[in-house]
């Protein structure tokens, strides 16, 4: 399932590598992290929930806005 999101944090090109590592995980493919727009688009396979990425990215110091 593709997923966009936006993450008001993110500031640079740290940032958008701190989430693409982060996002580095079994289920998560296809990470797009566009420092301008503070935008995320990303697919996860069946077993993964938002919430797993949402709390992924949390525990980083990110948040999650959808929608």
């Amino acid at each position: 399932m593709d997923i966009n999101f936006t993450v008001p944090e993110i500031t640079c090109g740290h940032c958008k590598e701190t989430i693409e590592k982060t996002l580095n995980t079994p289920g998560v493919s296809n990470v797009n992290v566009d420092v301008d727009t503070k935008a995320v688009s990303l697919s996860i396979s069946d077993g993964v929930e938002m919430t797993d990425v949402e709390s992924l990215l949390y525990e980083q110091g990110y948040t999650v806005v959808q929608g």
